[in-house]
């Protein structure tokens, strides 16, 4: 009776041996390299399923990171447990990155307009109090700096329509 408690026992005791972090990535980059091609759209748009994947593979893969996953391959090892083709998620991955820069660019510049406005508000109200013309002149060559526009790049569509269908689905996920 000992024994068979002792068989019965010990196989739940037994540890599973740890994987190192270069035979994980290593598989990890072999699974990879076996997925199935991804080609993707020529017009280079994301589809509200692709950033649906895109945002489902980040939650997993901050869990990942915080239980000391590696970190150079988490995101693909995310994208392999919750069943996405790690090729087809590694360009909405870049595509995605790409849209929230343009969206945190286009967030900074919205600020430096505010900033901008409000200093060209302050230069105004000097130039008002501005004893000599020598100080109006200086006050008015900085209010047409601050004029003049920048050289702006023009918007790219695709870019735009991307960056608009993360901000929309990321909003929703709030």
């Amino acid at each position: 009776m000992i024994l068979l408690s002792a068989l019965l026992i010990l196989p739940g005791c037994r540890r599973e041996p740890k994987r190192t972090a270069a035979s994980g990535t290593a598989a990890l980059m072999d699974q990879v390299a076996k997925a199935p091609g991804y080609r993707p759209p020529a017009d280079g748009r994301l589809t509200r399923r692709q950033v649906g994947m895109y945002l489902d593979v980040q939650r997993r893969e901050q869990e990942i990171r915080k239980n000391g996953g590696e970190g150079a391959t988490a995101g693909l090892r995310a994208a392999s447990e919750l069943g996405y083709n790690p090729k087809e998620y590694s360009w909405v991955r870049d595509r995605a990155q790409d849209a929230e820069m343009l969206l945190a660019t286009r967030d900074l510049s919205r600020q430096v307009a505010m900033a901008r406005q409000a200093i060209l508000a302050r230069l105004h109200r000097q130039r008002e109090t501005a004893k000599s013309a020598g100080e109006r002149a200086e006050i008015d060559r900085q209010i047409r700096e601050l004029e003049t526009p920048s050289g702006t790049d023009r918007p790219d569509p695709v870019r735009e329509a991307n960056a608009a269908l993360l901000a929309e689905a990321e909003h929703g996920r709030r």
